[in-house]
Order: C-alpha cells, then sequence, then structure tokens
C-alpha cells in the first residue's frame, strides 16, 4: 500500500469535513487507489500540529471536534503556534517524506509560497482556495496545464466542472463559450426574490443559514464568481487577465465602509431597484439570476433575466458551448453544495494524483 504524507493548510469548515472524510474512507482509498492518507501536518491561520509518521484516526477526530468547539477562540486551538506556510512544507521535505501531497482549503493569497516549495519539491498540490489561480496571469499563469495541480473543489464544490472541462479538451473539443451561475449564495437570495421576498430580507436570511460569508459583500461584490470564471478560462487555455471580466456588484460602493451591521440595516436601500428589476424579469416570463459569461478574450459577471422555465433558472450550473456542443451546451448543475461535497472534490483530487504519480 501506497502511504502518501499530506500536509493541510486550513481548518475552517471545509479542512473539518475534509479530515472527517479522510478517516471514515480509509477503506475506500485503499480498494480504489492502494494508498492511505497520513496526514502530517494539520494548520489553521494561527497554529498546528505536526506528526512526520502521521496522525492517527483518533488525533484527526480530536482536531475536528477542537476547532468546532474552540472556532471562535483567540488561543491557538492545534496545539503549536504556527510557522510561515512555505516552512510548514519545508519541515516535510527536511523530514525526507517525499510524494507529499499540499492541500489547501484556506480563502487567503498568502499559500502562494507554499505551494511553490511543493512544487519544487516535486509534491501535488490540490486547491480548494481560488485565489492562487485568480491573480495576474504574470502571478498565477504557470500553475495552469501542470499535472501535479488539481483544482476541481475551486469552482463547482463537489460539481465535477473541471473534470468535464478537461474531458473535452482531451478529446479535442474547442470551447467557444463559458456561462454560469457560479454562486450558490446568490442563486439562493436572487430565487427568494421570484415570489415577492424583498432583498434584505432575503440576504438575511442567507446570512442566518450560514450561506453567506462573515461579510455578505464577499458575495455580493461578484468578485468570488469572477475569480471562478477565471479559473475556468484559463483551464481551457485561454490567457486572460483579472480586468478581462466586468464585474456588477449588487451593492453600492457607497455601502463599502460600514461595518457589517450597518451594512445589514443600509441594504434595505437595494430593495427598491432590485424589485424593479425581478418583477421587469417577472412581467417577461423570466427570473433575474446572477450570471458569468466568458468567451476567450472577455467576459461578464452580473444580473441576467432567463427563462423561468430553464435548468439555468434552478440550479448552480456552468454549460460548455463548444464545436461539439453546439447546438445545445453541455450542462453540468445541482442544487448540492457546502463544506461536505467540497470536501469530496478535494479527496477526488487526491485520488486522481495518487493514480497518476508517474506522469508527473
Amino acid at each position: 500500500m501506497n502511504r502518501i504524507p499530506v500536509i493541510i493548510l486550513g481548518a475552517g469548515g471545509v479542512g473539518r469535513a475534509l479530515l472527517q472524510q479522510i478517516v471514515d474512507g480509509r477503506q475506500t482509498a485503499t480498494a480504489r487507489a492502494n494508498c492511505r492518507f497520513d496526514v502530517v501536518a494539520v494548520a489553521d491561520s494561527r497554529s498546528w500540529r505536526w506528526a512526520p509518521q502521521g496522525h492517527d484516526n483518533a488525533a484527526l477526530l480530536e482536531m475536528v471536534a477542537a476547532k468546532k468547539q474552540r472556532g471562535g477562540s483567540s488561543a491557538p486551538e492545534l496545539g503549536d503556534v504556527r510557522p510561515d506556510v512555505e516552512a510548514i512544507v519545508q519541515q516535510a521535505v527536511d523530514a525526507d517524506l517525499a510524494g507529499a501531497i499540499l492541500v489547501d482549503v484556506t480563502a487567503t493569497d498568502e499559500t502562494t509560497p507554499a505551494i511553490d516549495r511543493a512544487l519544487q519539491a516535486g509534491y501535488g498540490v490540490v486547491l480548494a482556495n481560488k485565489k492562487p489561480l485568480a491573480g495576474s496571469w504574470a502571478q498565477s499563469g504557470s500553475y495552469f496545464g501542470r499535472p501535479q495541480i488539481r483544482y476541481e473543489a475551486t469552482v463547482g464544490g463537489g460539481q465535477p466542472v473541471i473534470a468535464t472541462l478537461r474531458y473535452l479538451l482531451d478529446t479535442g473539443d474547442r470551447v467557444q463559450k463559458l456561462e454560469g451561475q457560479l454562486s450558490g449564495t446568490l442563486a439562493y437570495i436572487l430565487s427568494r426574490l421570484d415570489d415577492g421576498t424583498r432583498f434584505s430580507v432575503a440576504l438575511a436570511a442567507a446570512r442566518v443559514k450560514g450561506l453567506t460569508e462573515p461579510d455578505p459583500r464577499q458575495d455580493l461584490g461578484g468578485e468570488d464568481v469572477q475569480r471562478k470564471l477565471l479559473i475556468l478560462g484559463r483551464t481551457a487555455g485561454w490567457r486572460l487577465e483579472p480586468s478581462d471580466i466586468a464585474v456588477e456588484s449588487l451593492f453600492p460602493a457607497a455601502l463599502a465602509h460600514l461595518d457589517v451591521q450597518e451594512f445589514m440595516l443600509a441594504s434595505m436601500a437595494m430593495d427598491p431597484s432590485l424589485r424593479d428589476r425581478a418583477n421587469a424579469a417577472g412581467a417577461a416570463g423570466e427570473v433575474l439570476r446572477y450570471v458569468a459569461e466568458l468567451e476567450p478574450e472577455k467576459g461578464q459577471v452580473g444580473l441576467k433575466a432567463v427563462p423561468v422555465e430553464s435548468p439555468q433558472a434552478n440550479l448552480k450550473y456552468v454549460s460548455f458551448h463548444t464545436v461539439r456542443y453546439a447546438e445545445s451546451p453541455l450542462l453540468v448543475g445541482s442544487n448540492s453544495g457546502g463544506g461536505q461535497t467540497t470536501a469530496a472534490a478535494v479527496i477526488g483530487d487526491m485520488m486522481d494524483l495518487v493514480r497518476e504519480w508517474g506522469a508527473w
């Protein structure tokens, strides 16, 4: 059996789900890839735990419980004070841990040094973190087209979006346009407008359900959707810059400086304009959705009216317009999502890396 050292950066919701799935999936990993994932390091923003021989199941589950119970604490939650992320990878290199996989399930752009060091060491890299892939082309372009980097979880969560795109490219098809409703959060909020719910009420409900970021403006600003679209386009082979994708924010710039609670109260000022746009769409037999569209040289992200009976009105989805799928695009969509499916996409990438280790 192949024992695969694993370094995990990030121990939030997705990180905890990943640790649980690694423990629960021991037999599956053995049966399907003849491997065991030995988690040698787990790090959050302040603390970490290191065990070069691999943490046993009890230790991994204890970390899951500790993060759940002390998620709001300012004290280190995993044990020791964390070194910088590059030093974490270097410690694995110094311990002669060959064939490791670095997993980044954070939401920060500060993990790039660790990713670069892992690649230099010949390690595999699996990303749920979009930011390293969505910087300028000078910063991020070298990560695309490298077989030791996988990032299924960055775009569709548990949906096989990147895998489908790679299949199309591998079989010689040519992508002409990408389109999608790429934010489950915005899909939920806008679907509530269909029955006359005020935008501010829908936003508050999404926040209570835990569907938004702690600051909902991170969802409403559209930058996360822009990053996903940029990753898709770059995977398709298009050398794009973030500035090539126009973004419509759902909140005015005048509200950007407010604290979160002030913003939630001020969001009522957006109700009339969004109600009018939703009503106009409804009068035409359509519904208002936050849609991303991309062609080889440019794209846009923003509100769009779509037919009420179409799958696009009811799914978080990506559609691929290609030479072979010209008359009817290939659509990948689902209403499921969240930390469990995102973690499953990470596991899937890890398994693929193990199977294709020799191809690097």
